[in-house]
């Protein structure tokens, strides 16, 4: 009789530490859900941001198409309709910069002046969630040939074949000969874009592309 009065209870103790322990492994099933869904959803925006960079790219494809040496009211032409952000800075820059060796990014002389944020949402948001802005440079300057007098000052000097990473242009070859001479004053000139976007959770990504454009080169 006192044997089975000492084993009262003892059930619930092992109830009550088994219930205890079911407890800890839910609560941490739920962590680890909860946080395998904060990865996905910050990996979902960092692809989000990298596709937002082509909205940036395609705007400055425009820019540069806009300030080719072929449009009279090109920035060469009309110093007016150089491109600058809004606190007045010049984004299109005229010279290759070097990169920064910690953020990779190019490094111009004065800051790196950025142009006006295009405000961009994903499908479905009522409101714009990303920012993208950009800068240009032209592929020019003393940096491509190592000679400080080469330097290209502003957009308003012509490119140069000597002051600037261009292709000549060749003509077609005509049958049967297989010879070909650049054309005179023509060449591809490249640009450097650099786009960067930023958006939830911090989310930032730096993309960088090269067009080749044909323009008229002295």
């Amino acid at each position: 009789m006192n044997y089975r009065n000492k084993q009262q209870g003892v059930v619930l103790v092992i109830a009550l530490i088994a219930l205890m322990a079911i407890s800890l492994a839910g609560v941490a099933l739920m962590r680890s859900v909860d946080s395998s869904n904060v990865v996905s959803g910050n990996i979902a925006f960092n692809e989000a941001a990298i596709q937002m960079a082509d909205i940036g790219a395609e705007q400055a494809y425009m820019e540069i198409m806009g300030n080719l040496s072929s449009n009279p009211n090109s920035c060469q032409f009309v110093a007016a309709n150089c491109p600058v952000n809004s606190a007045g800075q010049p984004y299109f820059y005229p010279n290759v910069s070097a990169l920064d060796v910690t953020t990779r990014l190019p490094s111009p002389v004065g800051g790196l002046n950025w142009s006006n944020p295009l405000s961009q949402k994903l499908p479905g948001d009522t409101t714009a969630s990303y920012s993208v802005h950009y800068l240009i440079e032209r592929m020019c300057g003393a940096l491509v040939t190592g000679n400080a007098a080469d330097n290209t000052a502003n957009l308003q000097t012509p490119a140069t074949f000597l002051q600037c990473r261009v292709v000549p242009i060749y003509d077609t070859p005509i049958a049967p000969s297989t010879d070909s001479t650049p054309l005179t004053g023509l060449g591809k000139l490249f640009y450097r874009v650099t786009v960067e976007v930023t958006g939830p959770r911090n989310t930032r990504g730096v993309s960088q592309y090269f067009f080749g454009i044909q323009d008229a080169v002295n």
